[in-house]
């Protein structure tokens, strides 16, 4: 899960099964073709997404592969968009500085036809790409599905064509979201088979967007299309600065609490949650090797964290706050109103304390990690520990969104 804008109504939940099956259906001009070179010779590439929190630092794992990466940005012209997006990337703490020559700005918007590029300017991008990384997405809690729809279903059929154009595999990054909780076994580990959805009831309008963006993808991928999924659990931040996303579920939890100086007890808030770094390092790892080209993968934490380990970590961080019951901590946060970083999440808060989450499972995608690191290393997924949550916490004191312990 990615950056977020925090609006909308939670009391619209849907359950329009009709709906999203008309949107899962897949255009017909989108067919299947072989990439015109080898993935590990790619040596230039499109990022969609690169504003948004997993974007960034994909962005920087692309150019520390050496890629040139065309990073395709809403802007009114180039130099507007290149300004937005290095403006986020110093939020972030990415320092690009020495490779900046290596970022190309495109101006253009993935749910517009053809981007929003004139055919000239397209197909001329179409014949410098050579592999997509389709991050963007609209993270929103809030929103219900029917506002989500352009985004997703436009957007995902755009990349689709442009991935048709240029004759480049797609690389695109989903959520471990798109496996429903209220239905199967959740005991039973989700790996990178086990069937996705069903959407119709899931309380998210993010996760039924997400999940018809791949029965979309599932279909051009029967087509013959290149494809790669990459389904991500609740994505942290980065390990080495400790940059987060501010509108991250968990961190507007942590956040609200300790300004409302209180913690609820016996919360069920149970998530599998991973560092941006190691899903980055993934994702671009899996992406350079050809076998790996048509797989669903996982990236995901060592194991679960529960809230009375958040709450540890948040002890430990040096913030004393009182244990009281859901509906005394739900007062605390309604008191500050719009002040406070949960208030706007507390209905969501509600349904997620609701929700069972299912046990993921990585096998099959560690099994293309090993030896996948620098000086043949394997790549591996660092825990979220007091030591790491203190790094997390330290930069939203720096950054404003924290009041210091």
């Amino acid at each position: 899960m990615t950056s977020a804008d925090i609006e909308g109504d939670t009391t619209q939940i849907e359950g329009d099964a009709a709906q999203l099956a008309e949107d899962s259906v897949l255009a017909a001009d989108i067919e299947g073709f072989t990439p015109r070179i080898p993935v590990a010779q790619a040596t230039s590439v499109l990022l969609t997404g690169a504003t948004g929190f997993v974007g960034s630092f994909l962005l920087r794992e692309l150019l520390a592969t050496e890629l040139t990466v065309h990073c395709l940005v809403r802007g009114d012209s180039a130099e507007a968009a290149r300004e937005r997006l290095l403006a986020n990337l110093e939020a972030l703490d990415v320092d690009v500085t020495d490779v900046a020559d290596r970022i190309v700005v495109v101006p253009g918007d993935i749910t517009l036809e053809r981007f929003g590029l004139s055919e000239t300017d397209y197909q001329a991008l179409a014949g410098r790409v050579e592999a997509i990384y389709h991050t963007a997405a609209k993270v929103n809690f809030l929103t219900p599905y029917k506002w989500l729809r352009k985004a997703t279903v436009s957007g995902t059929h755009e990349v689709l064509r442009f991935a048709c154009a240029a004759s480049a595999p797609l690389h695109h990054v989903s959520t471990a979201g798109i496996f429903n909780g209220r239905t199967g076994d959740n005991t039973t580990p989700r790996d990178e088979q086990y069937p996705t959805g069903p959407a119709d009831d899931m309380p998210l309008g993010y996760s039924k967007a997400k999940w018809v963006a791949e029965e979309l993808i599932s279909t051009a991928r029967e087509r013959g299309v290149p494809v790669t999924v990459h389904r991500p659990t609740q994505v942290w931040g980065d390990s080495r600065s400790g940059a987060c996303q501010r509108n991250d579920f968990v961190w507007r939890f942590v956040i609200g609490s300790v300004q409302a100086g209180a913690y609820p007890r016996n919360f069920r808030l149970k998530m599998n949650l991973v560092p941006v770094d190691y899903v980055c390092a993934a994702i671009v790892a899996i992406s350079r090797q050809e076998a790996a080209i048509g797989g669903n993968y996982h990236e995901i934490g060592p194991e679960a964290i529960e809230s009375a380990t958040i709450q540890g970590f948040i002890g430990a961080a040096g913030y004393d706050l009182k244990e009281v019951s859901i509906i005394k901590w739900l007062k605390a946060i309604s008191a500050q109103g719009v002040s406070n970083a949960m208030f706007p999440l507390i209905r969501t808060a509600m349904l997620m304390e609701q929700e069972e989450q299912p046990p993921f499972g990585d096998e099959v995608t560690r099994g293309f990690l090993r030896g996948a690191g620098a000086q043949g290393a394997d790549i591996t997924c660092p825990a979220i520990d007091e030591v790491l949550f203190a790094k997390y916490a330290d930069y939203f004191v720096r950054r404003g969104f924290l009041p210091a312990a």
